[in-house]
């Protein structure tokens, strides 16, 4: 394909090819082979102007200039099923294109009215625009709403009533540069919680004619047959056609009870599998489900904004009667109609209610290019307020790829048979221990995928019951399989596990209801949990709580290591619940941390939980945030946003009483002319509104000093 480089700068390079070479599904296409290219960070293809926008490390700049010119323009590469988190940066891409040209074309329109359109013409459009604000001001009124709208018509038409037609199209034009941004910043945080509400497995189990087979996302296709497993988050919409199962559908429907699905039951997209086993033929493939389409709804929704939103616009639209009250007041004792309009050109309602829901959605957009996505504004205020962090111990305070350090025969077995049945079993399991079993299996090259088992029974947070090769096998912890499978505990097995594992994690093996093994899995801290802890509660976290299923052994040793200040071990799901539960009723802030299907219940419990980056899909599918990254230092990262964005949101409530407090008292004192107090007021609206739009993460010695994960250490002397 041939091209032009009209930019070329170290890491970054801007090609021309020609406009409408490509259409739309081909830009995403070059797009996609673009970004599969070792070293490229991000491509962006836009098809109006036929521009390619690449940024890559420097040394990959050779490797993006041979991919295009390889690329034929008769056979240009489309776009491709499923690359959701690429698509998703195409479309933030798009988003911002189309805010800059927006604001662009207000800008442009506006100036070339004002430099070649003659006064009567100015003055016929300027009353032709003023028809759509005045509209919508008194669809308000009739309905019996006060609100902010109606004072910004009231304003407008009062402009125009006394000729003032310049001041009328100079608020009209600030009113839509402030929608302008509006609409941008809640575009950037739809896109952030459409990544974050479609939580989807990498893999999923295609059932063929030979058993299942494990394949990528990018593979399913409409009319295939899915096997699926208990604690799953089912990727597709699709019609059960085998099994039974318990799913909850409250991501769907908003109804915590579990639905009962059977063979032609429908099933959805984004809801989890909690106990049974389904095969699911595909409905509607990943990209087209409805969960798909839920953003929006979820976005809208009352109950996800942040409670000092939801004030500040009960506060925006309670302040307009009092805006009319005063103009009246002022009118009545002055007689000076241009000083008692000067309340309705500078109001307060308009600023509070457009400068929170910016900062808020600022917030999460800042938020999910840190690679944390927040469902709702309501947790980033939760999240400033919180005083108690409790942890789950497995994959969250320990690394989520725990290795088995041993493995332990008893009865007749041998090691290798013990490890062959059980990761045979957990291959199906989301889980950070069962992903341990199944790697060591595979690195010592035991084949376990031909072992037929049936019936399979998964208890959370205890263990696995099934049949192998028509015996009847329990995997799981000692609670498990000693007290609830009644399998007889050999005597000095605890002394001697102490001896030979005394800080590994057990889990046991029984077949026929005989011990035959137990695998002790290494379970290390992950290396930034003690600096993290430090720094939460430096941030005011105040109580810092562990709750593990492990023995009391681990636990205690994870918990003095790390300075917890309260443990509990061998505790179950409920438990873990309940635990939360009460902290909250007890006027606790409650954020739970977790990653596994046993966490599940506490996250939904608690005022914000946080699913890690291994997390099982049921944990992510549960939780209010969900964190991209590998490292706990994005709980500090959250923090610290979060607090700074509430201190922003009070400090623009001080900020827009002051302003516009001064500039009314000077407008009625005669002191400023009304048609510079109205801009004034809205360009320090516009003002306001942009500048909620900056970072809150601080950046060099600031995120340096408070240890966030982007800092760099500050160079020089103190």
């Amino acid at each position: 394909m041939l091209y032009s480089i009209v930019s070329d700068i170290p890491g970054r390079l801007r090609l021309r090819c020609g406009a409408r070479l490509f259409d739309e599904g081909e830009a995403r296409g070059i797009a996609y082979r673009l970004m599969r290219t070792p070293g490229v960070r991000h491509a962006e293809v836009h098809p109006a102007n036929g521009s390619i926008l690449v940024r890559f490390d420097p040394v990959a700049r050779g490797r993006v200039l041979r991919v295009v010119d390889s690329l034929d323009v008769l056979a240009l590469p489309s776009e491709e099923v499923g690359t959701e988190d690429f698509c998703t940066a195409i479309e933030v891409a798009d988003e911002n294109n189309r805010f800059a040209l927006r604001v662009g074309n207000l800008v442009a329109w506006r100036l070339i009215r004002l430099a070649l359109l003659p006064t009567p013409l100015r003055i016929a459009w300027t009353v032709v625009r003023a028809a759509g604000f005045v509209r919508e001001g008194l669809r308000r009124l009739l309905a019996g709403q006060l609100t902010v709208e109606v004072l910004d018509a009231t304003a407008i038409v009062a402009s125009l009533l006394r000729g003032s037609f310049a001041e009328a199209g100079t608020v009209m034009f600030l009113l839509q540069l402030s929608d302008a941004m509006e609409t941008h910043v809640q575009s950037r945080a739809h896109l952030a919680l459409k990544e974050g509400l479609v939580t989807r497995a990498e893999n999923v189990w295609l059932v063929g004619d030979d058993g299942d087979v494990r394949i990528s996302m990018a593979e399913v296709r409409r009319g295939q047959v899915l096997h699926l497993t208990a604690g799953s988050v089912l990727p597709v919409d699709g019609t059960v056609v085998d099994g039974e199962g318990s799913v909850d559908e409250a991501s769907m429907t908003g109804e915590a009870r579990p639905v009962r699905k059977a063979e032609g039951s429908t099933v959805y997209a984004g809801t989890a599998l909690q106990d049974g086993d389904l095969r699911v033929r595909v409905d509607a493939p990943p990209g087209a489900s409805r969960i798909d389409g839920i953003a929006t709804m979820v976005e809208r929704s009352q109950e996800l904004k942040a409670s000092v939103q939801g004030r500040a616009e009960r506060l925006a639209d309670g302040l307009v009667p009092y805006s009319f009250l005063a103009f009246f007041a002022i009118w009545g004792v002055t007689r000076n109609m241009t000083k008692a309009m000067t309340v309705l050109m500078v109001d307060y309602s308009c600023a509070i209610k457009l400068s929170t829901p910016i900062a808020v959605m600022s917030a999460m957009d800042e938020a999910s290019r840190q690679r944390i996505v927040v469902k709702g504004g309501k947790y980033l205020e939760a999240l400033a307020a919180a005083d108690t962090v409790v942890f789950d111990k497995t994959g969250t305070l320990t690394h989520a790829s725990p290795r088995v350090e041993r493995v332990l025969s008893f009865d007749e077995m041998d090691e290798a048979s013990v490890l062959r049945y059980s990761a045979c079993i957990e291959e199906h399991f989301p889980h950070s221990m069962a992903r341990a079993i199944v790697e060591e299996a595979r690195r010592r090259g035991l084949r376990h995928e031909d072992e037929m088992h049936a019936e399979v029974r998964y208890v959370v947070a205890h263990g696995i019951s099934t049949t192998v090769d028509g015996a009847n096998a329990v995997i799981g912890s000692a609670h498990f399989v000693f007290e609830d499978e009644g399998v007889p505990r050999p005597d000095g097995l605890d002394a001697m596990l102490e001896e030979v594992a005394p800080r590994s994690s057990v889990v046991y093996l029984a077949i026929d209801s005989r011990l035959v093994g137990a695998i002790c899995i290494g379970d290390p801290l992950r290396e930034e949990a003690p600096a993290v802890l430090a720094r939460l509660r430096r941030l005011g976290v105040r109580r810092l709580v562990m709750l593990t299923g492990d023995s009391e052994r681990c636990a205690s040793h994870v918990a003095a290591h790390l300075g917890i200040d309260e443990y509990h071990a061998q505790v179950l799901p409920e438990d873990k619940s309940s635990y939360v539960t009460t902290l909250r009723d007890g006027g606790h802030v409650v954020v739970m941390v977790g990653d596994g299907i046993n966490d599940s219940p506490a996250l939904a419990t608690a005022n914000v939980s946080v699913a890690m980056s291994d997390a099982s899909d049921i944990a992510r599918a549960v939780a209010d945030v969900s964190v991209l990254d590998a490292s706990l230092e994005s709980l500090v990262t959250m923090r610290v946003l979060a607090q700074r964005l509430m201190r922003r949101i009070h400090d623009d409530y001080h900020l827009i009483v002051a302003l516009n407090s001064v500039l009314i008292a000077l407008g009625v004192a005669g002191v400023l002319p009304l048609t510079t107090a109205a801009y004034m007021h809205n360009g320090s609206t516009f003002a306001v509104a942009a500048l909620n739009t900056r970072r809150l993460l601080p950046r060099g010695r600031e995120a340096w000093r408070l240890g966030l994960p982007d800092a760099e250490a500050p160079s020089g002397g103190c």
